[in-house]
Formats: structure tokens, C-alpha cells, sequence
């Protein structure tokens, strides 16, 4: 028993341990990579010390003082106290212990590198390098003096912190905002000195400072006052010699000084940035704008940049904590042939920051604007402004201006255009910044046509928009202020499309889906009801012009369209091409984000489909042959007379295997066998309390919370496949079988321990998920606490139904079970639509933390029950075991002395064919649910070799007793479950299981049906499925389990098997009233009940081929089945969403109730307790 159980938790550890890495619902491209430092492009030995690093040790002492090295230590965890001590004691000086990234850094000796990147928790040593710059016509040639003259927008209310080698705010173009020094209106709103850690001084008296008075901030060099007024300078002092003013893009826009280069080193770029993302709310006005024109100091050789650099992650953990930021690509003479490619710098290599290329004054690519790609094969830069020539404050003269050219002058150039969008409208998010003003509203730019310098070396050969000189273009300073103050945050446009999955080397990766010429390109759309006369969804293919799509929506709300590859469309196939979407309301006055999509576009036609042409719509004449030989199998059965003289589908019972102990005083104790509750028993009293406890969370998350995420946009097949991670431990429930059945501790009862326990997790669980801050948008996270608390709820599940098996009579097994599964429901509907209900002013976390008291309450019942009279209600109280097992003979073992070769047996017994064909067919099975649980991620030679993995476990641990060997008796002994499962009933019972419940694909599709087909609002389809349809299905519970122990179980689940059928038919068939809300709640409300009829009614026959001597275990493994059935068909909900109508998915999902008539007449219901008899 032992080596099973051990063989068993093996298997399901393989399974499970693969995580939920499919889960993580990223807005846009999902992010499928190893560990960071796996891949680092600076270490391509993989020995955990930077090549950098090396390199600059074997200079000598050119870069770092003898015998000492700068080196910023990377964890794999946010460092701790015992990190620092441990260093210290090691002799090493931590400098600084960053609060946004894992890394300390250190001044350590040289000696103590190598032992250093050894140490556990250590991912990486990088060197601690030095940053430098990237060194009045910009302003009308870009257009931004259009927006201040036509909108007066010039960036008030907004702070740019400006890290960089500081500020010079004497100069009387940063000193102050009516360029009047008589009057109180400070330019610097605050001045950070990162070599310091300290604020100077502060507009709002930060840290006990004084406002920055002119003279108090100060530039450490040149280039920050340079940059400062190029984003913000007010143009006070010399002027060009036209007499016109050197103003910076956003005049009325605070500035913050974040001293943080050029006397040290990085570590001072990443002091000033944590400072800046922790400060930014406390800074007035609020710092909504980083800028930064420097880089990392270039060596000998080029930098591979793959965004890894610490001062890369900690400028992508600054767009992450809401800011936007600016960085410039750098000046690497990207015009030289082959040569000028990827050569865009740390940081500006980062993921989400706006890398910015730099154009001369006639708008041409500079030649020594850096391109990509970068070292991981991002396109960058991001978009592309003038830096050139550019004059601005001399922090040298506090009246003069002088003239700079690079990516530096583009960049503060391009955050004060944000700041102008940002006061258009505050409401903007980094990423609305970027992808919608930046990726859908750039101007298109192709170097080719570019000046001849600019040309010479085209690095997007692949590329069409986004490419690797220009980015998405070049900022429209009018155009982004015009479409920023018109986007309204509350409706929105989403894609049908998804990343492709293609295996390379046995792993998996994402690809950019292949767009053919004559593909249909397919979304949906949120409206609020807003009209959208005139607007509509519009599409933009690249650079090209917004083409109208279709509403395809039965309520003419956008809730679903489409749109052909336009015809005229001229593009170079191959193309890497950045498809954009945007929502456009009434008079286009307002409009939503514009949402991207990146493909790879093809100009050919798409190849034929295998699916054959138009099946995807079927009529509903093709499935009445169907219907008619399901109710032929009906009337089959119905004229079979029933196994037993009696009324039951069972023969007599048999003996007890266990007997009970008489010695025992009961007076006056309350206990499942005895206790009756007005007419009500103790026994059915507690198992419904347990079902209904069971339903509560359950309905929570099958209607409260999957409206919810319909709500919010989420297609049927995400919504499908997180309910399937969610419900995961439903299928392997039939684990928990054996160790309940096998072990006890009988003074409490031999299930009401276990009850217990799980019902404490289930509680447990619950809570931590409730405190979790802001689990409405940790999706990964609440999938993976919601999959935990279902392995609790599983386990009371597998304790219940052996504790009913054990205590419930054959007379008693349809209605005690409909009341049970009635009670189920029950709880269902509470936790539907009772609490979703609240869940618009609650949100998740609180509507789940009203279960709490639900399920507490609950759990008194097995608390203070006893199973049986005798028994202690808890250890420290009193009773003993009052069951034991009877007197019979066992055999007798004789002691066998082992030799040291013989110690282990490697012997795997007798094998026929037919047993090799059952171990090998559960193997095959294995595999194929490894395929279809993480073969989507991990690829089928990783789910292949854990095949093999478990394959070997199995044979080895189960040498000579597998479940074939056992099943055609070639095994020393066979045990009581493979007898069961031995018969014909129940094994045709497993089919039947797999059958019941595979049609819940249609609980996504029609959810995305109703909601953003429809226009059902979330609280209404709440309303309907988990409040009326739920009260249906109780009722269904209850008459199905009546009438399945007066008529049949058999009988009735056939007839109720076809009802649900045809009732789910209607709704396909009366598709010409979707629209009329009343009759379609009648049809959802109708066939939740004679499903619920059929489900009651098949599982009382589950009870009736289960053998009492291993209930938990038999009928737990139907329940697992029945899950698995479930969730089989909630993961092909995208299959049958993406390739056929609603219409002809809604009547598969018929079929599929009626095959469960087909089989029905297979199976005896009293075969088992027959055969093997009634004991437990």
C-alpha cells in the first residue's frame, strides 16, 4: 500500500509541479523565457560573472583602484539582511541596497569574485561601469509651438525629473516660470543629490527642506541644464539672432533635479531612480515624467544589450510604478553600414520604457542615431524627434544658450511632448503613452527614402512599422495632444487574435501570428452604450490609413466585428507589420486606446483549412439522425425489466467487513446513525451542509467570477482555460481515494477527520485570498490560490462521498443523493448569484471573503456530530473507535533471508499482451493529458520524457503488481480497486463520467455570447445563470433523485439525457429570438434542470456499480472523470469558439448529451455488488 500511494503522489507531482505558467495574462505579447540570467547576452560562458567584468579586470587598474572592483551583486530574491551581513563578514563594503531590483552594490576585493558568484542566491556579478551623455528651430519643426498656440497647453501641473548631471536653476531660463525674479514661482520643484542620498531642497519641504531657490540646485557638468531646458526651459536670456526665444516643449512644466552622474558611477543612476519612483507622489506636482540622457560608458568593444543591465530593469520598474520615461538611444554612428546596427545602448535597450532615435533640423535620421535591433531581437527605438543642433540653457552662463546634437537633445525633447499630452489628459497610463499616442499616431518614416548619409545602412529588412531607425516614427506633438484629450478610458476595442506556439529545440515559444491577404481579422468591443454613429472600430495595418470594420453584433454595439485585409493595401510580404485597432465614438469626439497587435503579414492567400468549407455553420437537419437513435436507445432500455425482483438496482445486501463495538455508553450523543432532526436525519442533515459548502466558492467561480472576466473583455478560451487550472484538482481527486479509504484515525470516525481537515483548508484558503491587495488584476496568482483551495475542497469532496457510501443504504441512494446534489446547487446559487450580486461595490476579494462566515458555520456540523455513537468529537475529548475490523484469517508470511545482490529485486513479474496494453494505454493517457494540460508551454518532448519519467516510476514501484498485471491476474494478489474496475458496469461507467458534464464548453461561449455578443451586462447573466437556472437545477436534483429510485436510475438518466439535449438545441435553433432577454432566460433556465436530472440520476448509478469496500476511492474516481469530462471541454471552448458559428457550437454541445443515451444501454447497475458483494 505504501509503494502505491507513494507511485501515485510521484505521478501527480510530475504532473502538477509543471506550475501555471500559462496563466500569466499579460495585456499584450506574453512573455515566455527563462530566468534572466540564463540568457544574459554579457555572459556567454553562463559562469555567473559578467564578460564585462572580466574584461575590465584584465586591464589592470584602468577602471576600478588595485586590488578592489565595483560590482553589483544580482540575486534571484529582493536581498535580505543575512545577504548583507554575509558580505560584510566576508570583507566587502555593500554601497548601496537597491529597493526596486535584486541587486547590492559593493566595493570588493578581486580575490573574492569567483567564491562570491558561487554563493546560493547569487544569479550575477556585473560591473558597477561609469555613465556619460549622449551628447531654437526644433520647436517649430516639430509642431509643438501648434499646440501651445491652439489648444494653450504648454505642460502645466506636471513634474519631468531629469536625471542627469544635474540642474543649474540660476540660469534665468530654469529659475523660475514668468521669467520675473520678483515674484514666487520656483522652476525645480525638488533637487535629489544621489551621491548625497539626500534631498536639497523641495518646493513642498521634503525631508525638512526649503524650496530651491535660484542657485540651490546645481549642475555637476553641462548636459543636465542643457536637457532640462530642452524639456522645459522657459527662454529667458540670449536669443537666437532673429530675436526669438529658445523655449523648451513644455514651458510651464516643473522640473526635478535628480543629480545623479557624472562623479560616480551607476550605482548613483539607480540611487536617483528608486528615488524618483518613490518619491513621485510626494513631489507637487506629482513627478509624472522621468527623463534620462545618458548611458552606459562605452569600452573597446560593443555591449551586447538584451535589457538585462541593472539600469536597464530599473528603468523598466519606473514605467512599471506609473511613470512614463524617456531614454535616448545613443549616438553609435547607426549610419555606418552593418556596423551601425543593434547598437542601441544601456538603458535604452529596456522593454518598457520610449527609446528615442534622433533626426537633424530637415527631419532626417541623424547619422549617428543608434539602431537596433537589440541583443534579444527587439526592434528599437520607439519613435524619433529632432536633436540636432539644438540650443539651450549654458549652465556655464546663467544667460547664454548654446548648441548640442544627439539622442541626448531628442529625449528631453520627447518628454516634454509627454508632458503636454499628460496635461491634455492625466488619466494616461505609460503604456497608453506609448502604445496608442506613440504606436498608432507617429508619423511614418521609411529610411530608404531618408537622406542618402541616413540611408546607407538599412538595419529592417524585416521591419515596416515599428523598424529598427525610426521606431514607430516620428512624434506628432499636435496630434498626440489631440487624440490624448479624446480617449475615454471607459469603452474599449480588443483582438481576437493570439501569439502562435512554435516548438524549437523541444521548447515551445511565442511567434507573431502569419496575416494572409484574404484573412478576416475578427474583435471585440466594449461601448458602455455610448453611440458610435459616424465611428465605429477602425483599423490601421502599419503606416497605412484607418479603414472602417463591420459590426457584426447582433445588437449593433460593436460587441463583435470584422474586417477583410484590404485589398489595396501595399505591403511587402514578409513584413513584420503592427496592426492597430481604436474605438470611435459619436462625431469622433472621443475615442478609446488604440490597441496593437504585432503580426507578420503575407501577401498570399491563406492555404485551405482542414476544417472543411462551411462546416463551421451547420444546420441543425444535419444532427436530427442523432436524435432520433438517442431516443431509439432511450426506448431500448425502457423496455428491459430492471436487475433485482425488488425495486432497487442492487441485490441484497451483504455483511459488514467491520463490526460494531457494543461496549460503548451513547446515552444522550448526538452522531450520524442514530440522530434524527424532526424528520430529518443526522446523516442527510450533514452531507447536505458539506455539499452545500462545496457549492458556495463553486458558484463563486463558475458564474460571479468568469461574468466578471467576461466583463472585462476576456475571450471564451482564456476564460476557459483558467477555469480548467482552477478545477485541475477535481480530476486527480481519485489520489486523495486511497489514503482516505486507507487510513484513519477511527476514535474521531473513519471519514470525519479528513472532513474536517479539508474543510479547514477550504476556510484557510478563502481568507488568503480575500487579503491579498489588488487580486482583481493578479489573474496568475488568484488562478493558482483558487487551484489550491479546490485540492481542500477535492479532499472534503472524496471524505464526503466515502462517509455517504459508508452510512447511506441502497434504498436511500437516488434521493439522499439529489438532496445532497440539490444542496450543492444550493450553495451554488449562493455563491453565484447571491454574492455576485455585491460584487460591483465589493469586488473579488470581497465577495469571496463572504464565504468565510458561510463556510464556518458549516463546518459545526461535523465538528459537534459524531459519526457514529462512542466516538470523541475531538482527540482530547472522550470515546474510543467503535467500529474494528472482523476476525479472518490472514496469511501467514515465512521470513525470507536476503544476499546483498538479492536486496533489490529487479524482477517486473509474468506480462501478456492484454496487460501490457492496459499499462501501456494509462501511460498513453498520461501523455495525452500532459499534451493537453502544459503542452501548450513545456512542448510534447518535455511532456514525452515526464511520460517516460512517471512510465519508469510506475513499473519500478509497482515491479510485478501493475494494474494490468493485477487485471488479468498475473499479480501475487489483485487489489479490491482493480476488482472493481474489472467488471464491465464499471468500467462503461468511466465512459459515461468522461460523457456527463464535456458540454460545459459552452458555459465560456455562451458567456461571451450573451454578454459581449448580446449586450447582457454581467449582473443580469449573473443573475439568470447562477440565481434562476440554479434554483432549476436544485429542483432537477431533487425530482431526479425521487424518480430515479421509483423508476430506475438507468431509465431516467437516459430520458433526461435527451430532454437536455433538445433543450439545448432550442437555444441553437431559436436563434432569430437571442435578442428577446425573456425568452432566452425561460431557455438558459430550462435546460440547467434536465441536465441536473440526468447528472443526479447517473450518479446514483455510480453508486450502484461502486463497491463499498473502496467507496472513497471507486467513486471518487467517477467524480475525477466526470471533472475531467468538464474540463476537457472548457479547454476546447477556443476550438469550437474559433471555428464554428454559435449557432452550430451551441448544437455539438447537444450531441453531446445525447451520446450519453447511446451507452446508457451497456451497463448492468447491479453487476457489481452481484459479484462482489455489499461489504465495506
Amino acid at each position: 500500500m505504501h509503494s502505491k500511494a507513494l507511485a501515485s503522489g510521484i505521478m501527480v507531482f510530475l504532473l502538477l509541479s509543471t506550475g501555471f505558467a500559462n496563466l500569466a495574462a499579460e495585456e499584450e505579447i506574453p512573455i515566455y523565457e527563462d530566468n534572466w540570467w540564463d540568457n544574459y547576452s554579457r555572459d556567454k560562458d553562463h559562469d555567473g560573472i559578467s564578460d564585462v567584468l572580466i574584461w575590465k579586470l584584465d586591464q589592470g587598474d584602468r577602471f576600478f583602484n588595485p586590488g578592489e572592483a565595483r560590482v553589483f551583486i544580482r540575486y534571484d530574491h529582493q536581498p535580505t539582511d543575512y545577504d548583507v551581513e554575509r558580505l560584510e563578514n566576508a570583507g566587502i563594503e555593500v554601497t548601496y541596497r537597491a529597493k526596486y531590483i535584486d541587486l547590492l552594490a559593493t566595493t570588493m576585493p578581486r580575490n573574492l569574485i569567483s567564491e562570491i558568484s558561487t554563493w546560493e542566491g547569487v544569479v550575477m556579478l556585473d560591473d558597477i561601469g561609469k555613465a556619460e551623455p549622449h551628447m531654437a528651430t526644433a520647436v517649430p519643426t516639430m509642431g509643438v509651438d501648434n499646440v501651445w498656440n491652439d489648444y494653450g497647453i504648454y505642460g502645466e501641473g506636471i513634474s519631468i525629473a531629469i536625471v542627469d548631471t544635474g540642474v543649474n536653476n540660476a540660469h534665468v531660463g530654469l529659475d523660475d516660470f514668468d521669467d520675473n525674479g520678483f515674484t514666487n514661482d520656483l522652476k525645480v520643484a525638488a533637487y535629489y543629490d544621489a551621491g548625497q542620498d539626500a534631498i536639497i531642497c523641495s518646493e513642498n519641504g521634503l525631508s525638512g527642506t526649503l524650496p530651491c531657490f535660484a542657485g540651490q540646485s546645481v549642475d555637476s557638468g553641462t548636459h543636465g541644464s542643457h536637457v532640462a531646458g530642452i524639456a522645459a526651459g522657459t527662454g529667458d536670456g540670449e536669443t537666437a539672432d532673429d530675436g526669438t526665444p529658445h523655449i523648451g516643449v513644455a514651458p510651464k512644466a516643473h522640473l526635478v533635479n535628480v543629480l545623479s552622474c557624472c562623479d560616480g558611477d551607476i550605482e548613483d543612476i539607480i540611487r536617483g531612480m528608486e528615488w524618483t519612483i518613490e518619491y513621485q507622489n510626494l513631489v507637487q506636482p506629482n513627478i509624472r515624467v522621468l527623463t534620462s540622457s545618458l548611458g552606459e560608458q562605452q569600452i573597446e568593444f560593443h555591449i551586447d544589450n538584451d535589457g538585462s543591465s541593472a539600469w536597464s530593469q530599473i528603468a523598466d520598474a519606473a514605467v512599471e510604478s506609473g511613470l512614463v520615461v524617456t531614454l535616448s538611444a545613443g549616438n553609435e554612428l547607426g549610419s555606418i553600414t552593418a556596423a551601425g546596427c543593434n547598437t542601441i545602448d544601456s538603458p535604452g535597450d529596456a522593454r518598457l520604457p520610449i527609446t528615442v532615435a534622433s533626426l537633424d533640423q530637415d527631419l532626417s535620421l541623424a547619422i549617428y542615431s543608434s539602431r537596433g535591433y537589440t541583443s534579444d531581437g527587439r526592434v528599437k527605438p520607439d519613435v524619433a524627434a529632432i536633436g540636432s543642433s539644438i540650443w539651450a540653457p549654458d549652465a556655464t552662463n546663467n544667460v547664454g544658450y548654446t548648441p548640442k546634437s544627439g539622442t541626448s537633445m531628442a529625449t528631453p525633447l520627447m518628454a516634454g511632448i509627454v508632458a503636454l499630452t499628460l496635461e491634455a489628459n492625466p488619466d494616461l497610463t505609460p503604456a497608453e503613452v506609448k502604445e496608442t499616442l506613440i504606436a498608432g499616431y507617429a508619423i511614418e518614416r521609411e529610411v530608404l527614402n531618408d537622406d542618402p548619409d541616413a540611408a546607407a545602412n538599412n538595419c529592417s529588412t524585416l521591419e515596416t512599422r515599428p523598424d529598427n531607425e525610426y521606431g514607430y516614427g516620428q512624434a506628432d506633438p499636435l496630434v498626440f495632444v489631440e487624440v490624448a484629450g479624446k480617449i475615454d478610458p471607459e469603452v474599449s476595442v480588443n483582438w481576437s487574435l493570439s501569439y502562435e506556439m512554435e516548438e524549437i529545440n523541444g521548447t515551445m515559444y511565442p511567434v507573431k501570428p502569419k496575416l494572409y491577404n484574404n484573412d478576416m481579422l475578427e474583435g471585440t468591443a466594449v461601448t458602455m452604450n455610448k453611440p458610435t454613429t459616424g465611428g465605429g472600430v477602425q483599423i490601421k495595418f502599419g503606416a497605412s490609413e484607418w479603414y472602417s470594420a463591420t459590426d457584426t453584433s447582433s445588437q449593433k454595439n460593436w460587441a463583435t466585428w470584422e474586417l477583410k485585409v484590404p485589398d489595396d493595401l501595399e505591403l511587402e510580404s514578409n513584413q513584420t507589420m503592427t496592426l492597430s485597432a481604436r474605438l470611435v465614438l459619436e462625431g469622433g469626439e472621443s475615442m478609446s486606446a488604440v490597441n496593437s497587435f504585432s503580426v507578420v503579414y503575407l501577401d498570399e492567400t491563406r492555404p485551405a483549412s482542414l476544417l472543411i468549407e462551411g462546416l463551421t455553420d451547420l444546420g441543425g437537419t444535419i444532427f436530427l439522425p442523432i436524435v432520433l437513435l438517442a431516443a431509439i436507445a432511450m426506448g431500448y432500455i425502457f423496455t428491459q425489466p430492471r436487475r433485482s425482483k425488488s425495486n432497487l438496482e442492487v441485490e441484497e445486501s451483504g455483511g459488514d467487513e467491520f463490526v460494531w463495538d457494543d461496549d460503548i455508553d451513547v446515552t444522550g450523543q448526538t452522531n450520524l446513525m442514530t440522530t434524527m432532526f424532526g424528520g430529518m436525519s443526522a446523516k442527510a442533515l450533514t452531507l447536505c451542509a458539506l455539499y452545500t459548502a462545496q457549492g458556495i466558492p463553486s458558484g463563486f467561480i463558475s458564474y460571479t467570477l468568469i461574468a466578471y472576466l467576461a466583463q472585462q473583455g476576456f475571450s471564451a478560451a482564456e476564460i476557459g482555460n483558467m477555469l480548467f487550472w482552477v478545477y485541475l484538482p477535481w480530476v486527480f481527486k481519485f489520489l486523495w481515494g486511497p489514503f482516505v479509504d486507507n487510513y484513519h484515525y477511527l476514535p474521531m470516525g473513519r471519514r470525519r477527520p479528513w472532513i474536517l481537515g479539508a474543510q479547514a483548508g477550504m476556510v484557510i484558503t478563502v481568507v488568503i485570498i480575500a487579503l491579498v491587495p489588488g487580486i482583481e488584476s493578479k489573474i496568475a496568482l488568484l488562478t493558482g490560490l483558487l487551484f489550491f483551495h479546490n485540492c481542500f475542497a477535492s479532499l472534503q469532496d472524496v471524505a464526503v462521498d466515502g462517509l455517504a457510501v459508508d452510512v447511506l443504504s441502497p434504498e436511500e441512494f437516488g434521493k439522499i443523493n439529489g438532496f445532497m446534489f440539490g444542496a450543492k446547487r444550493f450553495g451554488t446559487m449562493v455563491g453565484g448569484a447571491g454574492i455576485g450580486y455585491f460584487i460591483g461595490s465589493l469586488g473579488i476579494a470581497g465577495g469571496l471573503f463572504l464565504t468565510v462566515p458561510m463556510l464556518l458555520l458549516i463546518m459545526c456540523l461535523p465538528a459537534f456530530i459524531r459519526e457514529r455513537p462512542g466516538e470523541k468529537l475531538f482527540p482530547w475529548s472522550e470515546g474510543k473507535a467503535v467500529i474494528k475490523s472482523a476476525e479472518e484469517p490472514k496469511p501467514i508470511k515465512t521470513a525470507k533471508k536476503t544476499t546483498s545482490a538479492e536486496a533489490i529485486n529487479w524482477d517486473m513479474g509474468t506480462h501478456n499482451a492484454q496487460s501490457l496494453s492496459v499499462d501501456i494505454g494509462l501511460l498513453v493517457a498520461l501523455y495525452l493529458f500532459l499534451l493537453l494540460t502544459v503542452g501548450d508551454f513545456a512542448g510534447s518532448l518535455a511532456c514525452l520524457l515526464l511520460t517516460l519519467v512517471s512510465g519508469a516510476a510506475y513499473f519500478v514501484l509497482l515491479r510485478g503488481n501493475t494494474v494490468g498485471q493485477q487485471a488479468f491476474d498475473l499479480a501475487p494478489q489483485k487489489s479490491d480497486i482493480v476488482r472493481a474496475l474489472s467488471l464491465r458496469a464499471p468500467l462503461i461507467g468511466m465512459i459515461l463520467a468522461m460523457l456527463t458534464y464535456f458540454w460545459e464548453f459552452l458555459i465560456p461561449v455562451l458567456n461571451v455570447l450573451f454578454i459581449q455578443q448580446l449586450g447582457w451586462s454581467d449582473a443580469e447573466y449573473i443573475a439568470v445563470t447562477g440565481g434562476w437556472a440554479v434554483t432549476a437545477g436544485i429542483a432537477g436534483t431533487i425530482i431526479g433523485g425521487l424518480i430515479a429510485d421509483r423508476f430506475g436510475a438507468r431509465r431516467v438518466a437516459s430520458l433526461f439525457a435527451i430532454l437536455t439535449g433538445l433543450s439545448i438545441f432550442t437555444i441553437a435553433l431559436a436563434e432569430d429570438l437571442w435578442e428577446n432577454k425573456g425568452v432566452m432566460t425561460w431557455l438558459i433556465v430550462i435546460y440547467p434542470f434536465f441536465g441536473a436530472a440526468m447528472g443526479i440520476s447517473l450518479i446514483s448509478l455510480f453508486m450502484n456499480v461502486t463497491w463499498p469496500k473502496v467507496g472513497a476511492t471507486q467513486f471518487t474516481l467517477y467524480m475525477a472523470l466526470l471533472n475531467f469530462g468538464a474540463l476537457f471541454g472548457l479547454k476546447m471552448a477556443g476550438y469550437f469558439e474559433e471555428n464554428f458559428t454559435y449557432t452550430t457550437t451551441i448544437m455539438i454541445g447537444g450531441t453531446c448529451q445525447l451520446l450519453i443515451a447511446f451507452v446508457l444501454p451497456f451497463i448492468d447497475p447491479g453487476q457489481t455488488r452481484r459479484e462482489l458483494g455489499n461489504e465495506f
